[in-house]
């Protein structure tokens, strides 16, 4: 992907300043001092380990000289005001009460890292600057690969009024949506986003017209009237718990306040990796355009009969055992594409409409993509482009920084100290960038559902 090529296909080009953005501030010193992975090379974090930065664009890196415009100091100020520290002084009543106060105190560091304080929210991913960079890298990537900020085709003749940004986190995706239909000439259209903790800054000085709702979605019901919005998009909520009862979808909260015609569209990633096998069919039924969008970035469509294997990596297979562990133990899912998917045909009553994308990111160079050829043209695929290794290097770093993210669940499943931990990180780190160990196909899978209700 060239600086010239856009994120969003055959659409209008956005500003790419505006992309880059948050990332811009995310990388910058001034806006955080919690060990934010500087952006420049490669660099040393507190703990001592070397992460290796990505570019998604050929040439480019995801620095950018765009003014931060103080979305840094606005995260870093609400950072500082809710996350309690592990070194408190004595007790008194008052920081006895602000233990249990996960409302007030939501967020709490463990080893440079911040997390939600909650025990009974088994939610594993921190909530920090570079969880919220490696969170930006990955919708970056899905909007390339999608084509654009949704995949459902009804709003490309009229436009939604109300939208709500569901897990909102930094509201990367609803500035996207709104540049998306401003460069349509739809400039009216509001975003909601949602979140059990607030990150994201005041869009309204970017010119969207915004407004944030903090909420737990544990709670059972989403504290807007029935059929509200025209829109409501969900993006990897799949580690997180909803409130629904047991005879209830997750689902069913979001279609209670979504509009009769309105559109539901959720977008996840498995964290279980597998091995595409050669030479996989296309998707049944797929689209021309996305066809031409599959070949343009060299990633597979796939359905749910298209045959996976295990990973052959050995740190990927070390990786799945204990993350599959860990998630059975806080009762979540490690392949949420399945479940969503069920979520979908359980409520096909509700719906007038459902269809879905998946596609597979290969983590690397495949060898049988030139070994074996394609049924479509008989002949093998041709050596990646620039743009399209960047993109699969940017889904391969994603990867790695997310198991760096989830590192005290994953070391407790692995039953390893902390010497023995560091030492197990530092030969997969080194054996996943190193060129050829993923030639087995081994891939990143991500999956978009969406549905137009009654």
């Amino acid at each position: 992907m060239t600086p010239s090529s856009s994120y969003f296909s055959t659409e209008p080009e956005p500003d790419i300043s505006r992309v880059f953005l948050l990332t811009r501030l995310l990388c910058d010193n001034d806006a955080t001092d919690d060990g934010c992975v500087n952006n420049k090379g490669n660099e040393t974090n507190s703990e001592g380990r070397t992460t290796v930065t990505s570019n998604m664009t050929a040439g480019t890196t995801y620095t950018s000289s765009t003014p931060s415009l103080g979305w840094g100091s606005e995260l870093k100020q609400s950072a500082s005001s809710s996350t309690a520290t592990t070194r408190t002084p004595a007790a008194s009543s008052s920081s006895l009460s602000s233990i249990t106060d996960h409302t007030t105190y939501p967020l709490i560091r463990q080893n440079d890292r911040v997390y939600l304080r909650d025990p009974e929210n088994p939610y594993p991913l921190p909530c920090d600057l570079p969880e919220i960079h490696r969170q930006t890298l990955r919708s970056l990537m899905l909007l390339r690969v999608f084509g654009a900020p949704f995949c459902n085709p009804q709003f490309s003749k009229a436009p939604p009024k109300r939208v709500l940004d569901l897990g909102c986190g930094s509201g990367l995706w609803s500035s996207m949506c709104h540049e998306y239909f401003a460069k349509k000439g739809h400039h009216d259209i509001s975003f909601t986003g949602l979140d059990i903790v607030s990150l994201a800054p005041d869009l309204r000085r970017q010119g969207v017209n915004w407004q944030f709702k903090h909420h737990d979605l544990r709670k059972s019901r989403l504290p807007f009237p029935d059929g509200y919005f025209d829109f409501v998009f969900m993006k990897d909520l799949g580690m997180c718990s909803f409130g629904s009862s047991n005879h209830e979808s997750p689902l069913s909260e979001p279609l209670r306040v979504l509009k009769s015609g309105g559109i539901l569209e959720v977008w996840d990633s498995d964290l279980v990796f597998r091995t595409l096998l050669p030479n996989p069919a296309p998707a049944p039924g797929l689209s021309s355009k996305d066809q031409e969008v599959a070949d343009a970035t060299a990633t597979y469509t796939f359905s749910s009969a298209t045959p996976f294997a295990t990973p052959q990596n050995k740190y990927l297979q070390d990786y799945n055992s204990w993350v599959q562990k860990a998630f059975d133990e806080r009762k979540l899912t490690a392949m949420p594409c399945a479940t969503i998917g069920l979520s979908f045909t359980s409520e096909m009553d509700v719906f007038k409409s459902v269809d879905s994308r998946r596609i597979a990111i290969p983590l690397g160079e495949v060898r049988w993509e030139r070994e074996t050829p394609t049924k479509n043209t008989g002949t093998s695929r041709r050596a990646l482009s620039e743009d399209q290794l960047a993109l699969r290097q940017t889904a391969l770093q994603t990867v790695i920084q997310m198991i760096e993210s989830m590192e005290p669940l994953l070391m407790e499943a692995s039953g390893k100290g902390r010497d023995e931990w560091d030492r197990w990180w530092a030969a997969m780190q080194g054996d996943l960038l190193q060129k050829g160990s993923l030639a087995s196909g081994e891939c990143l899978e991500v999956s978009a559902w969406w549905g137009q209700k009654r």
